[in-house]
């Protein structure tokens, strides 16, 4: 697996690769379980893989999944990929003309600027009469 999931390629593989050079090391793939503190102050990392000790600082990146367990929409027709992001035509319809979605629950980039510019957009669309696709 890759850093920066949604980013452009050569843009994640230039950036795991300077990050490396610089002896960070990624453990993709692996679920923290603890980080203990050895009497010298530095860290271990206890995964669900193993311990990987010597380090000074610990970095934790989930990434972002999309939180659509337990709402019903399912009941409501609205189609989710295997992932639970909800499918969204272009200008954020979801399957079911009334429900629309926008941000991360919709796993197209998952960036808070991003978010914010497809909500204006769809502010335009149902409240200003000008449908308007989010511009990436």
């Amino acid at each position: 697996k890759k850093v920066l999931r949604g980013f452009d390629e050569e843009i994640r593989d230039f950036v795991s690769e300077q990050m490396s050079l610089r002896g960070i090391e990624f453990h993709t793939e692996e679920s923290p379980q603890a980080i203990l503190k050895s009497g010298d102050g530095s860290l271990s990392l206890k995964t669900n893989k193993g311990t990987v000790d010597g380090f000074s600082h610990i970095m934790f990146a989930t990434g972002r999944r999309p939180n659509t367990k337990n709402l019903g929409l399912e009941s409501m027709g609205v189609k989710m990929d295997k992932n639970g992001a909800i499918e969204v035509d272009e200008y954020s319809r979801t399957s079911v003309p009334s429900i629309w979605a926008v941000g991360d629950v919709t796993d197209r980039i998952n960036l808070t600027p991003v978010a914010l510019m497809e909500g204006g957009a769809l502010a335009k669309t149902l409240f200003q009469d000008q449908p308007t696709k989010p511009n990436y």
